[in-house]
């Protein structure tokens, strides 16, 4: 990160730089979460959260959005800053808190209801007249942590969004819609793997009883074998479609984000044996590395992935043990197709020796 990888990343991605930070920051306030304050890891963390802070909230952070839309800067950028804050806030005695900093969170959570008391749709903008509810629904995720931190207030302005979001869902699935036309707020895009595993995220803190309807049509449609590994798929089952840039590589139909996001969300939904399957299944693929007390994946060429690996592995703030055997279906693929391979050789020799 001193090295400048979200710039890195922003040049692939259009949200890199503001994704790479929050990332970053939100795996070390999971970490350190709980940690006495003179902690020396917690102290550490702090100052990493802090350098973050100030990359996200600096005018390089702001100059990939619109300042001057309904919501400042849009949905993604406010709503993802402002939770990094919030979450940042969250851990904190109330007298380590700086005002500022505090008076910042709670500024931008009443921009945010301002702009959703408004608008008839329940989802505003992130870019001029585009709206995705994945970047949505961190906004809603800073109110619902405000009330959390603070003298709760926007109980009622939340539970009228998710009325608005529960009577606008894909028709195909029964899901959030990947993409909505701004601003009737019918469907664009239909549910996606990788915006479903990171909406589960936020929304299991924000109404668990609509979150587990949702997770259950997503395990469904989206949890998917492949040699008896677990993943998570890109597209819904009997849909076939083309990676995007927010996708990362599909194989046989299994999203690269949507499976890395998607393990941190099978612990939220304390699905033990997925959890772990999905995470041993990303750290065989994804050719994880350990050298001079550091850990690489896909040999390093790609930061976002170490960041979204990093923000999902940091949700086991204890082991997370399965009993059941997991494993034997890989196994048994694995054996056949060591077998079949084996006879292949065995009669491609043979065959050479006649001859």
């Amino acid at each position: 990160m001193k090295r400048g990888a979200a710039t890195d990343m922003q040049s692939i991605f259009p949200e890199g730089f503001v994704f790479m930070n929050s990332l970053y920051a939100l795996s070390w306030i999971d970490l350190i979460d709980g940690l006495a304050s003179n902690d020396e890891i917690f102290s550490q963390g702090m100052k990493e959260v802090d350098w973050t802070i100030g990359q996200l909230f600096s005018s390089k952070g702001k100059s990939s959005f619109e300042k001057n839309l309904d919501l400042e800067y849009g949905a993604f950028y406010s709503g993802w800053t402002n939770f990094v804050l919030g979450k940042k806030l969250s851990i904190q005695k109330k007298e380590n808190r700086a005002d500022a900093e505090v008076d910042s969170f709670k500024k931008s959570c009443a921009a945010m209801s301002m702009v959703f008391k408004r608008s008839e749709s329940p989802y505003i903008e992130s870019y001029s007249n585009q709206a995705w509810p994945a970047d949505v629904l961190l906004c809603i995720a800073c109110l619902n942590l405000h009330d959390k931190i603070f003298e709760p207030k926007y109980e009622r302005l939340i539970d009228a969004w998710l009325e608005k979001v529960k009577v606008r869902l894909d028709k195909n699935t029964g899901l959030i819609p990947h993409s909505v036309y701004f601003p009737q707020a019918n469907t664009k895009e239909g549910a996606k793997g990788a915006s479903q595993s990171l909406m589960l995220n936020f929304l299991v803190d924000i109404d668990k009883e609509f979150a587990m309807e949702q997770f259950h049509i997503y395990k469904e449609l989206f949890v998917d074998y492949r040699f008896g590994l677990p993943g998570i798929r890109q597209f819904p089952k009997g849909i076939k479609g083309e990676k995007d840039i927010d996708s990362g590589p599909v194989i046989l139909g299994i999203g690269g984000a949507a499976s890395i996001v998607g393990q941190r969300t099978m612990a939220k939904f304390d699905e033990q044996e997925l959890y772990i399957g999905l995470r041993n299944s990303i750290e065989a693929f994804g050719a994880g590395l350990n050298f001079n007390d550091k850990k690489r994946y896909l040999f390093g060429a790609l930061p976002m992935a170490d960041a979204f690996i990093a923000w999902s592995n940091s949700v086991e703030k204890e082991p997370i043990v399965c009993d059941k055997p997991w494993r034997r279906r890989f196994h048994f693929y694995s054996i056949l197709i060591f077998a079949l391979l084996t006879f292949v050789l065995y009669k491609t020799n043979n065959f050479g020796q006649k001859r």
